[in-house]
Formats: C-alpha cells, structure tokens, sequence
C-alpha cells in the first residue's frame, strides 16, 4: 500500500466520501472528492481506482482505463485494480489484454468471483467456449449475485429453457438490465411465447428507446403475433 504521511491523511476522509456518493450513483460529487484525494496523494492506488470507477460508470472507459493501469503499476498486487483493468478493456474491445489481467487477479485470488467472470467473458469473445463455460461455473459457485453472470450463463446455456432459468434469475438482481431483458425476449420468441416476450420487450424498451436490437426484437415479436403464432394460448 502506498504510504499516506500522517499530515495528509485528510485524504483517506475525501476518498471515504467519494466512496459513498459512488455507491449512491451521484457521480459528480464522487468524482470531486477523488480528486481532492489525488491532489493530495497522486499515486495512490485506491484513490485511482475510486476515480476510475466514476469514469467507467458514466461511460468514460479509455480515461478509466488510464487510471486502472497506473494503479495497478503503481500496487501490482492490488486485485481490484487488476480486476477493474480488465473490465475496461473489456470495455474497450480488447478481449486478449482484459484476459491477462482478470488471470493476473486469480492468481492474487483463485476464489475471486468477478475475476472469474471477467475470465469467461474474455474467453467467450475469444472464441474459447469450453474455457468460459468453466470460469461462468465458477464464477457462480463463488460469487452467484452478479446480473451479468446470469446473462453470460443463459449464452452459453445448452437449451433456451435453461438459459430462461438463468435470466429469470438475473432479472430478479437487476429488473432494469436490458441486456437480460432483451435475451428474455429473444428466447421466449424462439420458444413460441410470444406474449411474455412482448412484456420483456416493453420492459426493454421503456429504459432504452431507440436501441437497435431491441427494436429488431420488438418488430419480430410483432410479426409473430399478428399471424397469431402464440403456442401458449
């Protein structure tokens, strides 16, 4: 850990409060109090990290990412900032260097459940199916409350009623997700469940109008309902 000199441990107080308004999604106010924190102690890592997560959550990804790789050059043996390195790059559409940090987190931490996540993730995109289905697995024994894990479960799923059984249960961590939503629909259409799927689609639509694949979900679901295909009624 970098070391704080005891006249400037005023600043663990601002990074505390930039912590809150992060959990309270007033991004902001979270964002001052990490850079109070910063001016006073520039490298330290969770200080970083805290700015680097507002940046992330209001969709700031390649300035986030800066912040992730000086705070884990700066504590290579910091989990969180190898886990939130990988995330960005992720983000960032660079499966094979997210997938190195997410493997150098495991070895801080084999029981890291978001580590292993973020592994599977990067394996699906890399086309190593097989390898993601086992990191999705064991992301779910070690840390099952995560929504994008019951997505990427229901993905990778072998049948669609599995994979229904996984985004049931991912909505019910996160109702508003749309990318659980979307999936719901998409499966249910490909099973003939027409209505439910027009309910997820309204769901979907109403926190992301304009989105293009809701859209082609929502005409799709249509069609099939005005040639009353429904095989549920």
């Amino acid at each position: 850990m970098v070391h704080i000199p005891p006249q400037k441990r005023y600043a663990l107080g601002w990074y505390n409060e930039g912590v809150t308004h992060l959990s309270m999604h007033e991004y902001e106010e979270a964002l001052s109090f990490f850079d109070r924190a910063l001016h006073v102690v520039p490298d330290h890592p969770d200080f970083l990290i805290g700015k680097g997560e507002v940046l992330m959550a209001v969709g700031n990804y390649q300035e986030a990412y800066q912040f992730f790789i000086q705070a884990a050059t700066s504590e290579p043996e910091n989990l969180r900032a190898l886990v939130m390195l990988g995330n960005a790059l992720l983000k960032l559409d660079r499966a094979e260097p997210a997938d190195e940090a997410f493997l150098a987190a495991l070895t801080l931490n084999r029981y890291e459940g978001e580590a292993w996540l973020g592994h599977g993730i990067a394996c699906h995109r890399l086309g190593k199916t097989g390898d993601a289905r086992i990191a999705f697995q064991k992301a779910l024994n070690m840390s099952p409350n995560q929504p994008e894990l019951m997505y990427y479960l229901a993905k990778t799923a072998g049948t669609d009623n599995e994979a229904i059984e996984y985004l049931i249960r991912g909505c019910r961590l996160d109702p508003d997700n749309i990318d659980l939503l979307t999936e719901m629909a998409e499966r249910l259409i490909r099973l003939g469940r027409f209505r439910e799927a027009a309910l997820f689609c309204t769901k979907a639509e109403k926190r992301c109008p304009g989105n293009p694949r809701i859209e082609g979900v929502i005409t799709r679901c249509m069609d099939a309902m005005m040639q009353g295909e429904d095989i549920t009624l």
